[in-house]
């Protein structure tokens, strides 16, 4: 019996494994992808079983009042869950997206304070420094394959942060993913720009506070969860999924066609659109416009 137990524990605890990697890049994929995804299952579990209804005979007709009101319940489970993970979608991708403008609203603030001084090579490396970091984000964290730095390449990019305190004995070169290394290299460069001696104490000070608001601005954003609705929630969508589509598919199965498959099709549609939203509303990567505009703007502006 233990043994049954375990072999029972290791095969869901492998599907819930091979269910969350299709999830996720389901929703690492394009926006016709995600479409399809959510349009073909759906039209294909509710015509088969549409089909199906059109071989029963008259008397199967007498159990649509009763399964009409199962399809409302299941129709209510539906909607609710859907609701709810379309809600947590929408804030998790609000909340993504408000951390990364304060990320590049505390840079742009840096680099404006750099900008009000004469140009030197110091304050134009630590210029180049803001807009690298900005670049790698784009084409690493945010990016389709990296969303939230999972997928970073540590082997290129590997720069040397500088210690301000050697009294600390920290090593001079410190092994970082590219897009981690190069936040620290920002700071290595505001403490170039002290040691050079080239702006008031003033100015320093406020970069100084600037970087904090940057890197307190960047950890909130890494720290996000995604993908932002759970894989349980999803899963137990996709159960009332099915269940929803079987029902409507079947019942009610009376003699006018023409109205069982209008009924077929809207049903489809609003499931497939409740689908896609929930899909859609999770991608946070620079493909979309909330997320890629900032980033463009701000590499428009001090590239």
């Amino acid at each position: 019996m233990s043994a049954l137990r375990l072999s029972s524990a290791l095969t869901i605890k492998k599907l819930a494994g091979t269910f969350a990697v299709v999830y996720r890049s389901i929703l690492q994929s394009s926006g016709g992808v995600r479409l399809l995804i959510s349009f073909v299952p759906c039209i294909s579990i509710a015509t088969i079983f549409a089909l199906r209804a059109r071989r029963w005979n008259a008397e199967s007709r007498a159990d649509d009042s009763l399964m009409t009101a199962a399809i409302r319940f299941v129709g209510a489970a539906f909607i609710f869950i859907g609701s709810f993970a379309n809600v947590t979608a929408w804030q998790g991708a609000g909340s993504a997206t408000a951390n990364l403008k304060s990320e590049l609203a505390s840079l742009s603030a840096l680099a404006e304070s750099i900008l009000d001084y004469e140009q030197d090579e110091t304050l134009r490396g630590a210029l180049t420094k803001i807009t690298t970091y900005v670049e790698t984000i784009r084409d690493t964290e945010l990016s389709k394959n990296g969303i939230k730095g999972f997928n970073q390449d540590t082997g290129s990019l590997e720069r040397k942060q500088r210690v301000k305190n050697s009294a600390l004995n920290a090593p001079m070169v410190i092994k970082r993913d590219s897009a981690e290394q190069q936040a620290l290299d920002i700071r290595s460069a505001i403490i170039a720009i002290e040691e050079a001696d080239i702006v008031s104490e003033r100015d320093l000070n406020r970069m100084l506070g600037q970087v904090d608001d940057f890197q307190v601005a960047r950890r909130s954003r890494l720290s996000s969860t995604w993908p932002l609705v759970p894989e349980v929630v999803v899963a137990t969508f996709v159960v009332i999924t099915v269940a929803l589509l079987v029902l409507i598919g079947l019942y009610p199965s009376g003699p006018r066609r023409g109205l069982k498959w209008l009924q077929v099709g809207a049903s489809v549609a609003v499931v497939t659109g409740m689908w896609f939203a929930v899909l859609s509303t999770q991608d946070v990567s620079v493909e979309t416009p909330r997320v890629g505009l900032p980033i463009e703007g701000f590499l428009s502006r001090y590239k």
